[in-house]
């Protein structure tokens, strides 16, 4: 019984010794020095460890002979576990730790570990991209912990996990129908290590077949993640939120796409207009060639106005040539493809293999112009016949056995519009600038031309109108860009043009079309009114009082640049100013005091000067060493006209009227508007003043030749108005102020100052009108008188009973006060008014 037992007890020995793997054991013992990871656990490094119980760690930098920075007892050297607590921070070379260092025990290491997707058959990295079934795809583990399989009898601890869309696992892959390989338990002996060859033919045959003929392997996206399966390593050695290690333990996850075999084509638009471009986008297999082109437009010419859309120049992994035009497409029968598209320019620009990217998409671009006929177009894309390169004559064979893979899409192509308008109310002078703007959706340039009164039947230049437009010659035409929003602009300057006032007709055209050929072109019209400037101007008044200010205002149409020119002359007399004009066609002219107060008294003439249509002052002045001259354009520039100053000179009308004929010759195209004015001595005149009693209210009236607005000081003193003694009465009586000037109806203007004698005593009053900013000065004389005592009437009331008869009481006559002659009294309130005006003209 007990031997019997003893059989049974070994035999359950051996069983359970065959179901440990092989690694178990082996993969734990370190070799003395040897590479431990932080988070492995159950390891021996007895080997290492020797005698000792302790082990120790120098910091980089510091010197072995100094106490060691950490220090680890070691319990069980054969199950030893490299804690992250204590051994994160501390990567790097552990003592023997005797209280003297000893031989190397170990080496700690931070675990490193990545995966990529690897593609045998293209020979580059796809992590993240798209692969066409059929290509072989590796995995490349880059990993620091490789020098476990330095370890005796190490065997495989890396685990690729791959993983489907549907979420299920693989843990082999097939690389044919029959053959797999497994991608756990992979043992990587370098820091940069393949699971399988690389050479075209080995890896994950990723259009690989069952035994029943399906593909294993569905197009779609997979993910693909490497974890490492050492000593627990996995569930020791976690983040510091508790998963696990991505990047040390465990690799981030990564993606590989095998595309779907068939191909889609979409267009950027469904509808485009003559002249913009469009692409089309072709979505395939990765890093395969794909025919596109123009289908059906075999019997177009190609030539204008029958053109199909064309492909873009230059376009990177887009190419056509004479060996891509052989390729059969599908339902061609014997046709190629430089048989399906037009021969002008060339066929190959209708016509590409278009290579797709990594991720089996590329897009080819297409231009329009005004050349393409407007109508539906389909673009045809068919994988290509599988040539290793696609100038090589195999372009023409199908090399899918018949297997065509194609799509299509229709772009309808219309055509374009045209339009323009002129800024404003169309209706502009000679010489102003005529902002044109407008649409143009067919083509990139409009091309300008005009119509109207004496130019070329077919069309002028805008920029020289009398210049005929050639059909077709672009060079002949006023062109501008248009804008990618399809918008233009162009300024028109329509000074020196040399066109006569009239309405005229600007196009705007698609091509460089004349007016006898715009049947096949898109093109709109804009009629505008152009006008001859002119000038108006008149003076703020007549007549100028000297040291007065006043204004020459007018209009002058037709925006001159330079403004017009003010010339006024009298006798010895000329002043030549330019004044802007404001952008209403409004300008002003002051003519300061400074100015008048150095005028003589007399007539002068003023003649506004307009520049026209040249935008050019054509008469102007000039000063010479004996005077001052007006210059003019004939018979050569700058010739002297007539002298406006100095010895011998031209005065007044003479001088104006000389100017006058000198703006109306031919050879001056300014114009020109006249006026005068008539500079006098300024003047005050009061009106006579009636006697006023006390408490009356009245104005004090006078005329002047001052301008309007200008204030006038009036002052009113008692002519007893006198210095006084401490002890006596100092009281004022009398009125002072100011009034504007308002303009009168009789040739002078007019000034009212009111006056309200309530606090005046009776006296003769001194009344002193005086300019404010015009040296002129009169006075008047009135008097104020007591207000009359009105005479009282007392009457008794009759007695019913008694009649008695009523008797008349006498009136009490009112005694008049008594008239105070002026004498020299009245000279000290002179005096004394005369230092009053100096100091309130001196305020002002």
């Amino acid at each position: 019984m007990i031997k019997r037992f003893s059989l049974a007890l070994i035999a359950v020995v051996v069983l359970a010794a065959l179901m440990l793997p092989a690694s178990a054991a082996t993969i734990t013992t370190v070799p003395a020095g040897g590479d431990v990871f932080i988070g492995e656990e159950g390891l021996d490094i007895s080997a290492g460890l020797g005698g000792a119980t302790q082990i120790a760690f120098w910091a980089p930098g510091s010197s072995t002979s100094d106490q060691p920075d950490s220090t680890v007892s070691v319990g069980t050297p054969t199950s030893f576990y490299v804690s992250p607590q204590l051994f994160v921070g501390k990567t790097g070379t552990w003592y023997q730790w005797t209280g003297v260092r000893g031989a190397a025990v170990m080496n700690v290491v931070d675990p490193a570990l990545t995966v990529k997707v690897w593609d045998n058959t293209a020979a580059k990295d796809v992590t993240g991209k798209s692969v066409p079934p059929g290509n072989y795809l590796n995995f490349r583990i880059e990993t620091n912990t490789y020098s476990v399989m330095n370890r005796a009898n190490a065997t495989g601890f890396v685990d690729v996990r791959v993983k489907t869309a549907d979420g299920a696992t693989y843990t082999a892959l097939f690389q044919s129908t029959t053959d797999s390989f497994a991608i756990t338990g992979l043992g990587p002996t370098s820091d940069l290590w393949y699971w399988r060859p690389t050479a075209n033919g080995n890896g994950w045959f990723t259009e690989a077949l069952d035994s029943s003929g399906v593909r294993m392997y569905k197009a779609g996206t997979y993910t693909v993640y490497a974890e490492l399966n050492l000593n627990k390593i996995k569930d020791n050695y976690k983040a510091a939120d508790g998963t696990d290690y991505t990047g040390k333990t465990i690799s981030s996850t990564q993606t590989v796409n095998i595309a779907a075999s068939t191909v889609k084509v979409e267009a950027s638009k469904d509808v485009v207009v003559r002249g913009n471009p469009f692409s089309v986008t072709i979505t395939g297999q990765p890093n395969t060639y794909y025919a596109i082109w123009v289908k059906g437009t075999g019997q177009m010419s190609g030539l204008a106005l029958d053109q199909p859309p064309m492909l873009v120049e230059s376009q990177k992994d887009v190419a056509s040539n004479a060996a891509i035009g052989m390729y059969q497409y599908e339902g061609g029968a014997t046709y190629d493809l430089v048989d399906d598209v037009p021969v002008n320019p060339a066929a190959t620009r209708y016509y590409a293999a278009a290579k797709t990217s990594n991720s089996g998409t590329i897009t080819v671009g297409w231009v329009t112009s005004q050349d393409t006929k407007d109508k539906k177009y389909t673009f045809r894309v068919e994988r290509g016949p599988g040539a290793a390169a696609i100038t090589d004559t195999t372009w023409r064979n199908n090399l899918y056995a018949d297997q065509y893979k194609s799509d299509e899409v229709d772009v309808k192509v219309e055509k374009g519009t045209v339009t323009v308008v002129a800024a404003g109310d169309a209706s502009y002078f000679l010489g102003q600038e005529v902002k044109l703007t407008g649409t143009n959706s067919e083509t990139d340039t409009v091309y300008l031309f005009v119509t109207g009164p004496n130019l070329p039947t077919q069309g002028g230049k805008l920029t020289e109108p009398a210049q005929g437009v050639v059909n077709g010659v672009a060079s002949s035409f006023t062109t501008t860009d248009v804008l990618d929003d399809n918008t233009f602009e162009y300024k028109w300057q329509t000074a020196n043009l040399n066109i006569d006032a009239g309405t005229y007709t600007v196009y705007a055209v698609a091509t460089p079309s004349d007016k006898n050929n715009l049947a096949d072109t898109q093109y709109a019209t804009v009629s505008i009114i152009i006008r001859k400037p002119f000038v108006t101007a008149v003076a703020s008044q007549s007549t100028i009082a000297q040291g007065d200010k006043f204004y020459i205002r007018g209009v002058a149409e037709g925006q001159p640049s330079q403004g017009v020119q003010v010339w006024i002359m009298g006798k010895n007399y000329a002043r030549i100013d330019t004044e802007s004009v404001n952008n209403d066609g409004s300008f002003e002219k002051e003519i300061n005091q400074g100015i008048t107060s150095d005028m003589a008294a007399g007539q002068y003439f003023v003649v506004i000067q307009h520049p026209m249509y040249n935008d050019r002052l054509d008469v102007n002045p000039m000063t010479y060493a004996d005077g001052m001259y007006a210059v003019g354009p004939y018979p050569v520039a700058n010739s002297k006209l007539f002298k406006l100053t100095g010895a011998g000179s031209l005065q007044g009308s003479d001088a104006a009227e000389a100017l006058v004929v000198a703006l109306d010759n031919a050879m001056v195209d300014d114009t020109y508007t006249k006026l005068q004015f008539l500079v006098e001595a300024p003047t005050i005149k009061l009106a006579a003043i009636t006697e006023k009693a006390v408490g009356e209210k009245f104005e004090i009236k006078g005329t002047t030749n001052l301008a309007v607005d200008d204030e006038v000081l009036v002052e009113v003193v008692s002519s007893s108005f006198a210095p006084t003694a401490k002890t006596a009465s100092g009281e004022f009586s009398g009125a002072t102020g100011t009034v504007k000037v308002v303009k009168g109806t009789e040739g002078f203007n007019t000034f009212a100052f009111p006056v309200d004698t309530t606090t005046f005593k009776p006296d003769e009053y001194i009344v002193q009108a005086s300019g404010v900013t015009v040296d002129v000065t009169t006075t008047a004389l009135f008097n104020v008188v007591e207000k009359p005592v009105p005479t009282t009437v007392v009457t008794t009331a009759a007695t019913p009973v008694q009649t008695t008869i009523a008797t008349t009481v006498p009136t009490t006559a009112p005694t008049a006060a008594p008239t105070t002659t002026p004498g020299f009294g009245a000279l000290v309130a002179l005096i004394g008014l005369g230092a009053v005006a100096f100091l309130i003209v001196r305020k002002h």
